[in-house]
């Protein structure tokens, strides 16, 4: 063995999960940011934690509401999911830059992309610093899901999306 940077252990490591954290702007529309650092910490109660830089505006828009959907991203969005992650959605649509249709889930305003296999609608308990992220640590609410439809996940560092599912 031989000692790794952290980017290469996370390389050795895919694929990874990948999730598309869906918050709402302030004017009612909906922000989309890609997230691989993303876990389930308990069943009883279900709860979830995922961590972003601290200057994402997702992030921001996740302690402002207390309330956010995890979607995990369909095959179609192979190249949205990415591309999502490389503007602010402070000053972006994203939605309409990437041309992702959305679709609606009872109990929430936040809209999640159409071509979306699981998601999860979740309420911030608590937010924790770690390093250059914050962790959010969130109540599981309500969970949806398409079996249907195959998952994205995150590859090569991070630096695609792709299915894992073997056909």
């Amino acid at each position: 063995m031989k000692e790794l940077e952290f980017r290469k252990a996370a390389e050795f490591t895919s694929p990874n999960p990948l999730v598309l954290v869906c918050t709402e702007k302030p004017d009612g529309s909906v922000n989309l940011a890609p997230v691989s650092y993303v876990s389930y910490l308990s069943s009883n109660p279900p709860m979830l934690g995922f961590a972003m830089g601290k200057g994402s505006y997702t992030g921001k828009r996740t302690r402002e509401t207390g309330k956010a959907v995890l979607a995990v991203p369909g095959s179609s969005l192979r190249d949205a999911a990415i591309h999502c992650g490389s503007v602010s959605g402070k000053d972006t649509d994203k939605v309409q830059s990437f041309q992702i249709p959305l679709a609606s889930l009872p109990g929430t305003s936040i809209q999640i992309p159409a071509d979306t296999r699981l998601a999860l609608v979740v309420s911030l308990s608590q937010t924790v610093e770690v390093g250059n992220h914050f962790l959010h640590i969130c109540s599981i609410d309500k969970i949806y899901g398409d079996e249907e439809k195959d998952a994205l996940f995150a590859w090569d560092g991070y630096l695609r999306a792709a299915c894992a599912r073997e056909k």
